[in-house]
């Protein structure tokens, strides 16, 4: 069962950084100067990612991205769990829980920016 748990997460993790790279690779060229090294954009990614001059597809991969880590830290921790290692596994269990509150704080934040009047008129429009 472990295998099973462990090959849930590594497709998750695999897909969550690929899409994230993926958002941050479609959003650099728009950082402010001061943020487009490779040290500091990771800094200013996750605000970046969601402010409202973010497209809102972008925004929706970036969100889909935390929820397959989130996946990712629960398979971890069900495989640590069912190899009986219950220290590792609650260690995971934590990570995963706090992960669940930063995506639902991103998620909220993407349905504020859904529900803007500006992206509102932009839908209606041809």
């Amino acid at each position: 069962m472990a295998a099973v748990f462990a090959v849930g997460c590594g497709l998750a993790a695999i897909w969550s950084l690929v899409k994230s790279e993926m958002v941050y690779r479609s959003l650099i060229e728009s950082f402010p100067p001061q943020f487009r090294d490779p040290l500091t954009s990771r800094y200013a990614f996750h605000v970046l990612a969601l402010s409202q001059s973010t497209p809102l597809s972008l925004q929706e991969d970036y969100v889909k991205s935390l929820v397959a880590f989130c996946v990712a830290f629960l398979c971890l921790s069900l495989c640590f769990f069912s190899l009986q290692q219950l220290i590792i596994g609650c260690l995971c269990l934590l990570v995963f829980f706090a992960s669940v509150v930063s995506t639902v704080k991103s998620w909220k934040t993407y349905r504020e920016n859904c529900n803007r009047p500006i992206a509102q008129g932009s839908e209606e429009e041809p």
